[in-house]
């Protein structure tokens, strides 16, 4: 059977005198054999465009008319005949794809657009909580609902097909912030949830626990981390370095324990590029507060070792 360009070669178009349209739904035909061009594609093109349909049964009828009057075209208008009967069974094949369709093909932006109204995301929106607490450790958890109302995120867009899934929690995740209430808690997702420990650029906890040093290990594995809130309270220092620990067992116990004798304390200062560090006093209701004195010179200390430093442009 002659392809496209081997009809448009023998002038077969011109010397049948077959319709424009027609000519240019031949050739989305041969793209569609060359799979250049979709099933779903050419039917469309077909089948809402009356005047294309129109062209085809017109060609049929055309081509049967010269077989008669011209048996030796016969080969050829049977190939333009079959070609057009091919063409029309794609068009009236009823379409694949319900509802809304190609919602991939949209724009990234589009759809990220998409994902935020989903997942309730703005500029403003509230801290992630995670709840109920997962870590086993006596760390205090958040206030219960009674006391706080719990926002609660409709994550459906999680449960659909996997490239929708992953892209809809990687935005989820990079966008919202998350408020942990010790470093247990936050060890305990940063563990389990990889996708968290990639992608979140924006993490807020309460520095407590036993865990506090490898939670905070963790941080600095995260290179995409670019602002911090640590919480501070009387039980930061409940747990110590090892150094300091061990330092203890010979000197006599300090009247108050400082930030820099809590456990995690190394891995804090050691954390590197942020864009924003803020140390924050801890509720009232939720435990004992440290000194001002205490969350400020934290504050400039992490400061001037964590966040990173705009480089000055040399203009010569």
């Amino acid at each position: 059977m002659p392809s496209f360009y081997e009809q448009r070669m023998l002038r077969l178009f011109e010397q049948y005198e077959l319709p424009d349209n027609a000519r240019t739904l031949f050739q989305a035909l041969e793209e569609f054999k060359t799979s250049r061009l979709d099933e779903a594609s050419l039917g469309r093109l077909i089948r809402l465009s009356p005047s294309n349909r129109s062209a085809l049964v017109n060609t049929m009828v055309k081509c049967a008319n010269l077989m008669k009057e011209k048996p030796k075209e016969a080969k050829h208008c049977l190939s333009i005949i079959t070609d057009c009967g091919e063409m029309l069974e794609i068009a009236n094949k009823p379409p694949q794809e319900l509802g809304f369709p190609g919602f991939m093909r949209l724009p990234p932006e589009i759809r990220n657009h998409i994902y935020d109204i989903c997942a309730n995301t703005y500029p403003t929106a509230p801290a992630i909580i995670p709840y109920p607490k997962k870590a086993t450790c006596s760390c205090a958890p958040h206030e219960p609902p009674v006391r706080e109302k719990f926002q609660k995120i409709d994550l459906a867009l999680a449960l659909t097909s996997k490239r929708t899934s992953t892209e809809f929690l990687t935005r989820f995740f990079h966008e919202r912030f998350f408020h942990f209430p010790c470093t247990c808690e936050m060890n305990y997702h940063l563990t389990n949830n990889e996708m968290l420990r990639n992608t979140t650029i924006e993490i807020m906890f309460h520095w407590c626990g036993p865990k506090s040093d490898v939670a905070i290990r963790q941080l600095q594995e995260m290179k995409q981390l670019k602002m911090l809130s640590v919480v501070v309270s009387r039980s930061t220092t409940r747990h110590l370095t090892r150094r300091e620990a061990s330092i203890r067992n010979y000197f006599s116990a300090k009247r108050s324990n400082w930030l820099p004798d809590a456990l995690g304390w190394d891995e804090l200062i050691c954390l590197r590029d942020l864009n924003d560090i803020r140390v924050e006093h801890i509720n009232k209701r939720k435990g004992d507060r440290r000194t001002d004195d205490d969350r400020q010179s934290l504050e400039n200390m992490l400061n001037a070792y964590c966040v990173r430093v705009p480089h000055a442009n040399n203009n010569h």
